[in-house]
């Protein structure tokens, strides 16, 4: 067996491949900034274009809040027409036909006031505060604010 004393192929640059040795003479920090560039402004599109379809869902739903709230204006309106009390008293004397009371009755109940409140606190009526206590009552400190100019 015959032994060869050289490389099996030649380096690339002795077989003047185009661009086999120009990448390595500094072309590829270049080539790298290129990507870099690339890269940030395909990030940059995208978030553009997730913030514009965020602001069409803030309008989309701006516009569905007024529809609601002009909803609740007409419905408000509805209530307020239906709940005058001249309409309840022609819808009770025309289509339920009832009539006004011809005596009134006053009936009597022998039964002691429950100890608990039935109503809700909301209902009960407000109590006064506390009455000031008397001055010469008052504490030491209080009594020395009264004596200041302000």
């Amino acid at each position: 067996m015959a032994a060869l004393h050289r490389p099996a192929l030649p380096f690339p640059r002795k077989l003047g491949l185009p661009g086999a040795g120009k990448l390595r003479s500094g072309r590829w920090p270049l080539v790298g900034a290129i990507a870099l560039v690339v890269v940030l402004a395909t990030l940059q599109v995208n978030q553009f274009s997730r913030l514009t379809s965020t602001g069409y869902q803030i309008d989309d739903l701006n516009a569905q809040r007024a529809a609601r709230e002009a909803e609740n204006h007409d419905l408000e309106a509805q209530v307020a027409q239906l709940s005058s009390l001249a309409r309840v008293d022609w819808e009770a004397r025309a289509r339920l036909h009832m009539e006004p009371a011809q005596q009134k009755l006053y009936i009597a109940v022998n039964q002691p006031v429950p100890q608990q409140q039935l109503l809700p606190t909301r209902y009960l009526p407000q109590q006064a505060p506390p009455a000031a206590a008397p001055a010469g009552r008052r504490s030491r400190w209080k009594r020395a604010l009264d004596l200041l100019p302000f």
